[in-house]
């Protein structure tokens, strides 16, 4: 786990905010490959949520995924994108060392 990366990573409003979104379960799917209890989204969630261009969007889950935060999963044509508890658990307690 990369502190730095993950610091950087969040250091960004709109990935901080999707961050949160995911954790709080506010974003909802238009996706059919991802259950409800999953918890997870496309790249098109994202864009509907932000307003923001795919491909300013794939940008922001890619530095995310890069410092571990969160994890894809391809299912068929689609890319899934899950919060990453373990790493996210991690991090907190190394904050409150």
């Amino acid at each position: 786990m990369d502190l730095v990366a993950i610091c950087n990573a969040l250091g960004n409003k709109t990935r901080y905010q999707l961050i949160k979104s995911l954790k709080d379960k506010s974003i909802s799917t238009c996706c059919n490959r991802i259950e409800y209890y999953e918890n997870g989204v496309s790249v098109g969630d994202v864009v509907k949520l932000t307003g923001l261009a795919q491909s300013t969007v794939s940008q922001h889950l890619a530095v995310l995924e890069q410092a571990g935060l969160i994890y894809k999963e391809k299912r068929d044509l689609w890319s899934c994108y899950f919060l990453n508890t373990k790493v996210i658990d991690k991090y907190l307690k190394e904050l409150n060392k």
